[in-house]
């Protein structure tokens, strides 16, 4: 064999061992990236789930405070109409 040939074999056979080596390492650092990932994604579930639980308990407030508002107004115009009599209108003129 010629020392060209000996050279091609032996550097085709370096570059495959590093492109190998090259794979192996991309493989673990995306499983990383998907441990990371799913951590992250556990994390805003989370995030999420909490959120929802407080919308629940703002949610009823917010309903039971309409609802004060709409009593306490029918019950601010029964008082307003109580202190502020209106005037009968007569259909007829007053006679002396």
């Amino acid at each position: 064999m010629d020392f060209l040939q000996v050279a091609l074999i032996f550097l085709i056979l370096l570059l495959s061992i590093f492109l190998s080596i090259t794979g192996i390492q991309v493989f673990f650092i995306l499983r990383d990236l998907k441990r990371a990932l799913d951590q992250f994604n556990a994390i805003l579930q989370t995030g999420e789930n909490i959120a929802q639980d407080l919308e629940k308990p703002v949610a009823v407030a917010s309903k039971l405070a309409t609802s004060a508002e709409v009593g306490v107004a029918a019950g601010v115009a029964k008082v307003l109409q109580k202190i502020i009599k209106p005037k009968p209108k007569r259909f007829y003129k007053k006679v002396l």
